[in-house]
């Protein structure tokens, strides 16, 4: 799937939006001994708003099928989602849209058409429930946490191990964070905890990490390959909880992608958080989001929201991206400032003044 990505990219362009997926065998004899092939359809809008499909098929026969957790529907409908959204962008404002409400939310950086969706059908001030500001305003609100209701932390049974990774661009706080969780559930809640890092490309991560360890008093393991780190996860099969620290991507390298890929696919169970920065720009979030998918993210986890003047990026990735929300983090002290996430928090912050 990865390398079926890269063509689409490198034929359609980076804007390319991708409409279809699937799985299938190719030849073989009554079913059986088929090839593995994917096939991905993708779209690019020109500006005379023509759009030029393309299919790829790509023998996976040495691909890890079992690293896509996510589904290709979830992820083709969000994509679908913001092409329609460009083109309703498109459509002349009305005087719904240049309402007080209109003007906060964009004030809070939600992007406009998201603003105007959110919006639409509200009380008009001219109505009797209009003129009330706290009215419309909980009505608001309860139509953006029913976008973020959807909140799933690090749940561990004591029959069985958790594997949780954290994957993200450099520099939103993986490591500090990876820190605070394993505090949390090694000293609070009493969890038997494991630390692995294949931050390789910073010592003063590893080093960070390992005084982090020896603090809590769990043990720190450093893999370099995805053998090493299938050999970490086995030592450890006894704990409740194994955090794995990962080396900060760049999105715009398919090679250092392609190789975490590799490196969570080793297990198939491993949980995987994207760590994503609440200061980062929502034109750079969402591209950061939408390269780090070949990684199947099943949670979003979200730091620096103390740093943040708002939280528009957060909303607008998760209108775009229904994916679960874990933790947040607001500070640097460990283990304190981390929490889980809360959707009813979260919306009095984006609507903030």
């Amino acid at each position: 799937m990865a390398e079926a990505m890269a063509q689409v990219k490198q034929d359609l362009g980076r804007d390319a939006v991708i409409l279809h997926t699937r799985r299938f065998k190719k030849g073989g004899f009554l079913g059986f001994f088929g090839k593995d092939m994917v096939e991905v359809m993708a779209a690019v809008d020109s500006a005379t708003a023509s759009i030029s499909q393309n299919k790829h098929q790509i023998n996976s026969s040495a691909i890890n099928t079992d690293a896509t957790k996510m589904t290709a529907l979830q992820f083709e409908m969000s994509n679908m989602r913001k092409t329609m959204e460009q083109i309703l962008c498109q459509i002349p404002k009305n005087d719904e849209q240049s309402s007080p409400l209109m003007d906060l939310l964009i004030k809070n950086d939600i992007d406009p058409v998201i603003a105007a969706n959110l919006i639409k059908g509200l009380p008009a001030e001219k109505t009797i429930a209009g003129s009330d500001e706290s009215i419309v305003r909980k009505l608001l609100a309860d139509r953006i946490i029913n976008y973020l209701k959807k909140v799933d932390g690090i749940k561990i049974s004591p029959s069985r191990r958790k594997t949780v990774a954290l994957i993200g661009p450099t520099g939103v706080g993986k490591t500090t964070t990876i820190a605070k969780l394993a505090a949390n559930f090694a000293l609070k809640e009493g969890y038997k905890v494991a630390l692995i890092t294949a931050d390789t490309y910073r010592i003063a991560a590893v080093e960070q990490l390992r005084i982090y360890g020896d603090i809590i008093g769990v043990p720190i393991d450093i893999v370099y390959s995805p053998d090493e780190l299938k050999a970490a996860l086995y030592r450890h099969n006894d704990k409740h909880l194994v955090l794995i620290d990962t080396a900060g991507r760049s999105p715009s390298n398919q090679d250092q992608l392609a190789e975490l890929q590799e490196l969570l696919a080793v297990d198939s169970e491993i949980e995987i958080h994207l760590v994503l920065s609440t200061t980062t720009k929502y034109k750079d979030a969402l591209e950061i989001v939408n390269k780090f998918m070949v990684c199947s993210p099943q949670k979003f986890l979200f730091t620096k929201v103390d740093e943040a003047s708002n939280l528009g990026t957060v909303f607008n990735l998760l209108y775009h991206f229904p994916t679960a929300l874990s933790y947040i983090t607001t500070g640097q002290s460990v283990p304190d400032d981390i929490e889980l996430a809360s959707s009813a928090k979260l919306a009095n912050m984006i609507l903030r003044d």
